[in-house]
């Protein structure tokens, strides 16, 4: 879009929303450092951790598409209220709870909080930024600054401070998110379709929000991005799940692990690029290869052991990362109007979940029978292989002007 455009949304109202983005979408790459080191302490065994890194995931697996349309009706900033407070006060409880059943309750529900604040940072991409890739590429840049410094800071304050530190972490990111809600201007903000409903009606789940959800899989471009949706968490899923726990096991302490986390959001840089990058290519094809990369940077960590060459595949996924989830929210913003953003956004995440619960779960049964090394090759062809089947079936489906 042009420049005139660009400038027509001022700097206050975009960056609260970036920094809804920041503190919601990054919060998982500081909980893959410290539930690493918190399942490694307390000797969970492989299929466990799996198990547990699933299960943060089944919540926003069922409710996101709730929660997407309860921002439709009652108001982004309402329901991103509560999840924020949800993330600031909840981690303090895994060092108080050190008990597997606790730790599955404990995920279930910060997992869903977490989530939902990305979905929330999505669907105010569509209302207030109008699913402009150079206004989501600034809100995707945001998201890899939260990941480029948010590992490092959970894994030194695990290193100095133990289980209390790296946990107290987390609770930061939930304060950083409740300012950024807070300091969202109203007047920017699409009007509620039920302002007065009351909150118990508010907060009970509709078969009709999940219906008029689902049927926005008869758009063939929404079938396609929400499949290459679901793809692309192949390599999220091994990462989330098993990543710190291979680094964990050669030897790496607690702030290397952080910074080689962090290295997804040093090249995140290269989502402000995306805006110039899909008008001069097709754009679905940037994102198919994007997958492509992303997955094979992550399955191939066990050919390595030493920092360097596993800080240059970080550093790799996380600029294609970056491009691709701005091709993706994008696509989905120009696709769907204005009043079913939120329920759109709440199926791109019900897509992703369904990944992220499991990918884990199998990735840690492939682990327990074969190794975890071998997990990782097979578990990243999977999904390469996947992604060129897509690519394939989809080749003639058009995608809407930028």
């Amino acid at each position: 879009m042009n420049d005139g455009f660009d400038r027509s949304l001022p700097m206050r109202v975009q960056m609260p929303v970036y920094g809804v983005a920041l503190f919601s979408n990054s919060i998982p790459d500081l909980v893959l450092v410290v539930m690493g080191l918190w399942l490694v302490q307390l000797e969970t065994p492989l299929f466990m951790i799996g198990l547990l890194a699933g299960l943060r995931y089944v919540g926003p697996l069922l409710f996101a598409i709730h929660g997407g349309a309860m921002m439709d009706r009652i108001g982004t900033r309402r329901v991103l209220t509560f999840v924020a407070l949800a993330m600031l006060i909840l981690p303090f409880v895994y060092p108080v709870a050190p008990w597997i059943p606790a730790i599955m309750a404990l995920q279930l529900f910060c997992g869903m909080a977490d989530s939902m604040g990305w979905v929330g940072a999505q669907t105010l991409t569509g209302q207030v930024l109008r699913g402009n890739p150079t206004y989501t590429g600034r809100l995707v840049f945001a998201t890899r600054i939260g990941t480029f410094a948010g590992p490092p800071i959970a894994g030194a304050a695990w290193d100095i401070f133990g289980p209390w530190g790296g946990f107290a972490s987390l609770s930061l990111w939930g304060a950083g998110l409740l300012y950024s809600v807070v300091a969202l201007p109203t007047d920017a903000l699409s009007e509620p379709t039920e302002r007065r409903q009351s909150i118990v009606k508010a907060v009970t789940p509709r078969l009709v929000d999940y219906i008029e959800a689902f049927k926005l899989f008869a758009l063939p471009l929404m079938a396609l991005v929400l499949a290459m949706t679901i793809i692309r968490q192949f390599g999220s899923g091994m990462q989330s799940a098993f990543y710190a726990v291979y680094l964990d096991g050669i030897g790496m302490q607690g702030w290397l692990i952080g910074i080689l986390v962090s290295a997804n959001g040093l090249t995140g840089i290269a989502a402000l690029g995306s805006g110039a990058l899909v008008k001069r290519f097709k754009e679905f094809s940037v994102l198919v290869w994007c997958i492509i990369i992303s997955i094979a940077s992550i399955a191939i960590v066990p050919l390595f052991t030493d920092f360097i060459p596993l800080f240059v595949a970080s550093s790799l996924r996380g600029a294609v990362m970056a491009i691709s989830v701005v091709i993706i929210v994008s696509l989905i913003a120009r696709t769907v109007g204005p009043t079913v953003q939120g329920r759109a956004m709440g199926l791109r995440t019900t897509c992703n979940q369904a990944a992220n619960v499991t990918i884990p779960i199998v990735m840690g049964g492939l682990a327990h029978f074969l190794g975890l090394e071998l997990a990782f090759y097979l578990v990243g062809a999977l999904g390469i292989a996947l992604t060129l089947i897509t690519a394939f079936l989809a080749r003639r489906v058009e995608t809407p002007p930028v």
